[in-house]
């Protein structure tokens, strides 16, 4: 079995087990579901077909699956409509210089601007933003990274 169809399995039989709690079966209800649906006594049995098949029939009987807890990247903020020829020339400095992320140009503008600063570089006034963009052209000559 591959990773990519082992990790699938893996979630399907996670998701399974979720349903289970949440819709509060009892073992004996649990395994008579696998048994009408797939014909097997436990999730581990179950190949590809069954698992859509339980998972199926566990949406039809009220299972809501949960989003994920997992916190996602704080969304960094819309530049003004002036500043927004320098943002995509800072990104594209950015990924010019292996990727970068863009809390890179937020360190700069905080060197920089010092308490004058804004938590985000987008939030730099045009005259900043261009300062920025410089210093990035600065590092992508000292390291020899493409610059157009």
């Amino acid at each position: 079995m591959s990773k990519l169809a082992r990790d699938n399995r893996n979630a399907d039989i996670k998701k399974i087990q979720i349903a289970r709690r949440q819709l509060a079966m009892s073992d004996e209800d649990y395994r008579a579901m696998l048994w009408t649906q797939a014909r097997v006594h436990s999730s581990k049995d179950l190949d590809h077909v069954g698992r859509r098949s339980v998972l199926t029939y566990l949406d039809r009987i009220g299972f809501k699956p949960a989003p994920s807890k997992k916190t996602a990247r704080p969304r960094r903020p819309t530049p003004s409509v002036d500043a927004l020829p320098l943002v995509r020339r800072i990104r594209a400095q950015l990924i010019s210089l292996d990727r970068k992320p863009d809390e890179y140009a937020d360190g700069i503008a905080k060197q920089m601007l010092g308490d004058a600063a804004p938590e985000f570089f987008e939030w730099c006034h045009p005259r900043d933003l261009h300062k920025i963009s410089q210093a990035l052209g600065v590092e992508q000559n000292r390291r020899g990274a493409p610059t157009a």
